[in-house]
């Protein structure tokens, strides 16, 4: 899918285009959250391809790096996080998705520190428990196109995958 990155307080459109390396570079001249939308019509959910740009301070920004180069605290033993950890290993999260010192997935956004983010599902739901719960019991289903499957989970999974995603900080 052809996607062309666009976020216009910051710079210009971008085309990402499969199997091709691009580079974009920009600068806010102060700090804030920037949005943005994808303006080439990728897909099912193509509406719902947004884009948040987060520009710090240079000070703030050093703070974010050295946090997000750090690996996932572990929950404690026997916590619903524990057991939502458990989880996130045993329905096939972690082949999707990273988390820094638990799993290596190539297709789903790195979740290390999700909860340094504000939103979630290409910012399209506000990063908090209910559109966690709404987004786990049916991805496909709130975000057509999303590869991100139906796991078919419980609402006590979803109770306990939560607890640890709470954690990701």
């Amino acid at each position: 899918m052809i996607h062309s990155y666009w976020i216009p307080p910051l710079a210009g459109k971008t085309d990402v285009i499969p199997g091709r390396i691009n580079h974009m570079s920009f600068e806010a001249d102060k700090p804030g959250t920037y949005l943005g939308q994808c303006t080439e019509f990728c897909g099912l959910s193509h509406a719902n391809m947004r884009a948040t740009a987060v520009a710090h301070t240079p000070a703030d920004f050093n703070t974010w790096v050295a946090r997000q180069k750090s690996a996932a605290v572990a929950p404690p033993e026997g916590s619903e996080a524990a057991a939502g950890l458990a989880l996130f290993a045993g329905k096939g999260c972690a082949g999707c998705h990273t988390v820094a010192g638990v799993s290596q997935g190539k297709v789903g956004p790195d979740l290390t520190h999700l909860q340094s983010r504000a939103t979630f599902a290409g910012s399209m739901f506000d990063l908090n428990e209910e559109n966690l719960e709404t987004w786990l019991e049916n991805p496909p289903g709130v975000k057509p196109g999303s590869l991100m499957p139906d796991l078919a989970l419980t609402e006590e999974e979803i109770t306990q995958l939560i607890a640890y995603l709470e954690t990701l900080q």
